[in-house]
C-alpha cells in the first residue's frame, strides 16, 4: 500500500479501472460515471484530502503494478472512520484484501479521536462497527 502520487499516477489507476469496470460494477456506484475526467480528478483531490485529514487513499500495488484501492475517510460522526477497498479481479482471493484492510485498520486507529471504523457496505450488507482494539 501507498499514497497516491497525483498525476503521475493517471496511465496506471486508469487501466486499473478500465480492466476492473465489470468486476465493480455490482458494487461501486460511481463506475457509472467512471472517465478520464473523473480519475484526474480522484487523484488531483487526493493530496488535499490527505493533507486534511478528510481521507486516506491508499493505492495497493504488487511488484510495482497498481491492483488495487482502499482508503479510510471520516464518518458522520467525528469518532468514526468510514473504510472500503476493491482489487482488480485478477488480484482477488488471495488475502490482499485483507492484509491491505488490516493494515489501513491499524493506521486508522492510530488517527486522534478515532473510536471506531465501519466497513462502507453494499446495500445487501448490514453495517459491521469495529471498535478501537
Amino acid at each position: 500500500m501507498r499514497r497516491w502520487r497525483g498525476q503521475s499516477d493517471f496511465d496506471p489507476a486508469f487501466r486499473l479501472i478500465e480492466e476492473s469496470l465489470d468486476h465493480l460494477r455490482p458494487w461501486m456506484p460511481w463506475v457509472a460515471s467512471h472517465s478520464e475526467e473523473s480519475t484526474r480528478s480522484f487523484l488531483a483531490k487526493s493530496d488535499a484530502r490527505w493533507d486534511s485529514g478528510d481521507a486516506y487513499n491508499y493505492a495497493i500495488a504488487r511488484g510495482g503494478t497498481l491492483i488495487g484501492m482502499c482508503l479510510t475517510y471520516r464518518g458522520t460522526e467525528p469518532q468514526g472512520r468510514m473504510m472500503g477497498y476493491w482489487l482488480h479481479p485478477g488480484a482477488t482471493g488471495q488475502g490482499i484484501a485483507t492484509r491491505a484492510t488490516a493494515a489501513m485498520v491499524t493506521e486508522a486507529f492510530s488517527l486522534p479521536d478515532v473510536e471506531y471504523g465501519n466497513p462502507v457496505s453494499t446495500p445487501r450488507d448490514q453495517p459491521q462497527w469495529c471498535p478501537r482494539p
